[in-house]
């Protein structure tokens, strides 16, 4: 076998492969074995039919495609080791037939197939850097104990007049020019004024109401609804209202901290939310500022991707959405169709994604081998009792659900110490004039 490379472009090797007479024949014997057993050929039994026979009763032809599917994955492998190229993915083959069993002429199995690109890294040192600035407030502590407040809310039934935030329970029915249309119709709904769980405008006309009342709600679906019968059109609804809610919120003192915490003051559980805010917001800032150095570095760094290999990325990606789908009960058709979408505007919607991710991983793979990045088992231990505390489990048996993930569990954890080794010998400067409120997510985050 000789194998060379005829050319590298956009990220795609181009390659021609000669297979010997040898490699040929043994996939010619191959196939003989296989298509043998399934064809007949009079005066023999299936199955003892010699190859001469077979193939002057069917042809040579009979074997090629048993006979390549047999030769093509060995030869390609011996080629790309001989050649010391790194491919992703899948290659595309092409070879022309007529050859394949011309004396005078070798037959070529050409490839097309996507490689890791060469990574030459821009300045990895002294890059400068910004970020906002994620102030803790007294207003963001006052903002968390309103919203534990909410939480521990008791529902009661109201008799003023419904407004937002109330909840009310409504059997409703939808017309369009007098004539009730399919899925416009619900009976014993709770609906929470202000959620926008219906189409825009329903929700406001029913403020106002007590239980007992009717309305006539006039409203127009929007033009990109997922319906295409109602997108745009004018409907009315007939709402009856049948009960209305509020929260009564808990006076907010001593005994309500002791209520729902550990703490026996409300200064007490105030301290320990700023706290939550304080580690929350410190794991934004250093999210932010991984995230700016790695910006600062990929402008410096040009990666050369084949479009094969975003493509299969993308595929990839959209795999994994179909699985977190699927824990929530959700098909994939589904969700096209919630989302007014097709699997090929997914993956074209996925591709940047896609890219970045790429370029990311070459990125850092590139940045650990030149700095001689690794994690010793300490730094693995540590990881796994962070994991151990943070899910409430024995390290013991936190470490036997992570057997066999060891080598990729190091591999993230590189690639956090490259993105830290960014940081710390980056130049950081504070965004001006840039507000940041922190989100319940991050609190989560710290705490995880």
């Amino acid at each position: 076998m000789n194998a060379r490379v005829s050319k590298i472009d956009n990220g795609e090797a181009f390659l021609e492969i000669e297979v010997g007479a040898d490699k040929l024949e043994e996939g010619m014997q191959f196939a003989y074995r296989t298509v043998v057993k399934k064809v007949t050929v009079p005066g023999f039994r299936k199955g003892k039919v010699p190859r001469p026979l077979l193939e002057a009763y069917y042809g040579k032809e009979v074997l090629y495609e048993d006979a390549l599917e047999h030769i093509i994955p060995q030869v390609y492998d011996e080629a790309v080791k001989a050649l010391e190229i790194k491919v992703m993915g899948q290659p595309a083959f092409d070879f022309d037939l007529e050859t394949i069993d011309n004396d005078e002429q070798p037959f070529v199995i050409k490839a097309t197939v996507a490689v890791e690109p060469e990574v030459v890294l821009g300045p990895t040192e002294g890059l400068e850097i910004k970020v906002p600035d994620f102030p803790v407030s007294d207003e963001m502590v006052e903002k968390r104990i309103d919203e534990m407040r909410s939480s521990y809310a008791q529902v009661v039934d109201k008799s003023d007049p419904s407004e937002m935030g109330d909840t009310l329970l409504i059997d409703f029915e939808g017309f369009m020019d007098g004539v009730p249309f399919d899925g416009g119709k619900g009976e014993d709904y709770q609906l929470l004024l202000g959620s926008n769980t219906f189409i825009p405008g329903f929700e406001e006309q029913l403020t106002g109401l007590k239980a007992g009342d009717e309305k006539e709600v006039e409203v127009t679906f929007p033009d990109d609804y997922q319906a295409e019968e109602l997108a745009g059109q004018a409907a009315v609804f007939k709402v009856a209202v049948k009960g209305v809610q509020c929260k009564q919120m808990r006076e907010l003192n001593d005994e309500f901290a002791q209520e729902i915490s550990e703490f026996e003051t409300l200064d007490e559980l105030r301290e320990d939310i700023k706290k939550s805010l304080l580690k929350a917001s410190e794991v934004r800032r250093q999210d932010a500022l991984r995230q700016a150095a790695l910006e600062k570095l990929m402008e410096s760094t040009p990666v050369v991707l084949a479009e094969s290999a975003i493509k299969a990325q993308a595929i990839n990606m959209a795999q994994q959405l179909e699985q977190r789908l699927m824990t929530q009960g959700i098909s994939l058709e589904q969700y096209l169709t919630i989302t007014n979408s097709n699997v090929e505007m997914l993956l074209n919607s996925i591709k940047p994604d896609a890219e970045r991710q790429l370029k990311t991983s070459f990125i850092l793979e590139k940045l650990i081998d030149e700095k001689g990045i690794e994690i010793n088992d300490e730094e693995l231990d540590i990881y796994i009792n962070e994991m151990a505390e943070r899910s409430g489990m024995e390290v013991e048996r936190v470490r036997q659900n992570l057997e066999g993930m060891e080598e990729s569990i190091r591999n993230n954890l590189k690639m956090d110490k490259a993105l830290d080794y960014l940081v710390e010998h980056a130049v950081v400067s504070i965004e001006e004039d840039v507000e940041v409120e922190a989100q319940d997510q991050d609190e989560e985050k710290a705490s995880e």
